[in-house]
């Protein structure tokens, strides 16, 4: 047990400088515009140089980061996005890029510490965030400008914060950490409504001290500690969402595209309340199609990947690790299977040592919320939707085969051969589908064959 502190602190550091590796080798390949660059790209730009006034369905907070750091980088305009392919001649990709692959490489080592959080040995803390260090859709969508490394982020650290605010008995560390936590919602919601699945999560972790025995701490007292923290959180939450349509408001100042939705009137309430309303009608008046496109249950079996860039002998797919996306849905079958039958009474008791069955299931919980409502959904979707389902499926199959004796104190040498297997073959996966998460050169009949295999 001597070993578990420093051995946890190892994971992290592992995680983290293989993340940033990852994320940074080659950045700036291509030189041009991918995928939904052509949009978030002249949105950051918007933000930071032009002024102009723009419309999209998603609100402005994880586009201003991006901008932030376009800035910061030396950034003053210029640069066009037109189409996919469009050099990138005014803007260095790295700058254009430069939040999104900080984001993701922070997704695996969040990912290790709200598996700890929630009480996992350190080899299934670690084994959650090696899943998420090594697979390549999470990669790909971290490595160019879109919304879901930001949005992961922010929904992680909700939860961390709020799970560690709730361990606290100082009601000044308790105070700091639930303003954390609503501070990070306020973003993720801020960045992609889905990002409300954080609202959810962060509200059942403060208010579970209620249903806790009350032991040394009576009813009331219980009440006013989830009084406190759950108003420290709406605070944070509500603070860093208003604010961040005030800077959008604020630096929009110009005419622009965005003016045939609707001008704005000058008044950080009318206006706020007006662009909501535009932004619900036009999510769910998108009735255009795409060959990429796929339906929501074909997702965690990988179905039809994304094109997002071609040049001649090399390809750009958003393609997940075959061994994290099938593993992972397979695993999620024995998780729900396992979960239904101890709420029937009908298996044994999850042996891992949390604080309450309800936090132990908080993985189970944010694979619902943040798949089940695609459900009803009507406009085109892809497979990028799935990944913040995917993060939580990671944890929550990682916790499953934790509680079920796959992983042992002491060395990699110490575990179960399943174990070892599945660490080794998670990297082995990711080099598979490594050429086309990078973009790398490739004979043009290899590249054809992969192309025609991945469009099944």
């Amino acid at each position: 047990m001597a070993e578990a502190g420093p051995r946890r602190a190892t994971f992290a550091l592992v995680l983290l400088l293989a993340g940033l590796a990852l994320h940074f080798f080659r950045i700036g390949q291509p030189a041009v515009v991918v995928f939904d660059e052509v949009h978030f790209g002249g949105f950051a730009d918007a933000y930071c140089c032009s002024g102009e006034y723009f419309f999209d369905v998603h609100p402005p907070h994880g586009k201003l980061l991006a901008a932030l750091g376009m800035r910061l980088g030396g950034y003053d305009g210029g640069q066009t996005f037109a189409s996919i392919g469009t050099p990138l001649l005014q803007l260095d990709p790295l700058l254009l890029r430069l939040v999104p692959a900080i984001s993701g490489s922070l997704i695996p080592v969040l990912v290790f510490l709200f598996l700890t959080q929630l009480g996992a040995s350190a080899w299934a803390a670690f084994l959650g965030g090696w899943a998420a260090l090594f697979d390549n859709a999470l990669l790909v969508q971290t490595r160019v400008l879109a919304l879901e490394g930001p949005l992961l982020v922010s929904i992680l650290a909700g939860v961390i914060l709020a799970l560690a605010a709730t361990r606290q008995r100082q009601r000044a560390r308790q105070a700091v950490l639930s303003l954390g936590a609503g501070i990070c919602v306020g973003f993720a919601v801020g960045t992609k409504f889905t990002g409300l699945t954080s609202a959810l999560l962060v509200a059942v972790i403060l208010l579970a001290p209620l249903g806790r025995r009350a032991g040394d701490n009576p009813a009331g007292a219980r009440l006013g500690q989830v009084a406190r923290l759950c108003g420290w959180a709406a605070l944070g939450a509500a603070i860093t969402y208003l604010g961040g349509w005030a800077l959008h408001f604020s630096l929009l100042d110009r005419p622009g595209p965005g003016d045939i939705w609707g001008v704005p009137k000058g008044k950080l309430v009318q206006d706020i309340v007006n662009i909501h309303l535009t932004m619900l009608k036009a999510n769910y008046g998108l009735g255009a199609t795409h060959p990429n496109g796929s339906p929501w249950w074909a997702w965690p079996w990988m179905w039809r990947p994304i094109y997002y860039y071609a040049s001649p002998g090399s390809a750009i797919y958003l393609l997940g690790n075959p061994v994290v996306w099938w593993g992972t849905s397979l695993g999620m079958l024995c998780v729900l299977w396992t979960s239904v039958r101890e709420a029937l009474g009908q298996g044994p008791a999850a042996s891992l040592s949390t604080r309450q069955p309800m936090i132990r299931l908080l993985p189970l919980l944010g694979f619902l919320v943040s798949y089940l409502p695609y459900l009803v959904i009507p406009r085109v979707m892809f497979l990028y939707h799935y990944l913040p389902s995917l993060v939580f499926a990671i944890c929550a199959v990682a916790l499953w085969l934790d509680q079920r004796g796959w992983t042992r104190p002491g060395r990699f040498a110490d575990q179960p051969r399943a174990l070892r297997w599945l660490i080794i073959l998670i990297p082995l996966g990711f080099l598979l589908v490594g050429p086309l998460s990078y973009g790398l050169s490739l004979p043009e009949e290899l590249l054809g064959w992969l192309a025609r295999l991945v469009h099944r």
